[in-house]
């Protein structure tokens, strides 16, 4: 049984598909620059020993959005497929030209894909960057009043466990939403 690598297992979602791989009993690496072995995207050096061994990776690009991320999920993506990983689970932003760059590269690796596109995670409030915001009573954001499907990282992280581990889900891309559309004010003031 080859190993799953999680690129991102220290963020909001890669930390929750270690935790249900490990819970099925998979082999997991954790791919960050504290992991072992270390991995870093910026590092091209640490991707083929971060590599050794795996079967599978979960591919999380921390800024999939920017121009160049296409080069480098790319050419990751590449590397993996030669060295025998079959299955990638990549997950991207969802109407941004880069994203769709980087899932375009990804595609053309001919590995056995699949995408995961979601919203903004219900956890960006209550795990990272509204966290400070929220606690001082004022959350600023240049939202406007577009409602958005926030989304739970534990159910990324299901679809992202599904993907790795299931056959039928090869070739599928998914848009990951949450129950029901709330704007920024709306979420903040349930949250409140």
């Amino acid at each position: 049984n080859r190993t799953t690598l999680v690129l991102g297992g220290t963020g909001k979602t890669g930390r929750r598909v270690v935790e249900r791989l490990a819970a099925r009993g998979i082999p997991t690496r954790v791919g960050s620059r504290s992991g072992e072995p270390p991995f870093d995207w910026d590092e091209i050096a640490t991707w083929a020993p971060a590599l050794d061994g795996v079967g599978s990776v979960y591919v999380s690009h921390y800024l999939d959005a920017l121009p160049g991320a296409a080069e480098t999920v790319g050419s990751f993506a590449d590397l993996a497929v030669k060295s025998g990983v079959r299955r990638l689970v990549l997950m991207s932003g969802r109407g941004e030209a880069e994203a769709e760059r980087v899932q375009q590269a990804v595609r053309d690796t001919g590995a056995e894909l699949t995408i995961l596109r979601a919203t903004w995670f219900a956890q960006n409030f209550s795990e990272s960057y509204f966290v400070d915001g929220l606690v001082a009573g004022e959350l600023a954001l240049p939202a406007g009043d577009t409602p958005e499907p926030f989304v739970d990282a534990d159910d990324i992280a299901a679809v992202a466990v599904a993907a790795l581990t299931d056959d039928r889900h090869i070739g599928q891309l998914y848009e990951l939403t949450g129950p029901r559309l709330l704007t920024f004010a709306q979420a903040v003031t349930e949250i409140a």
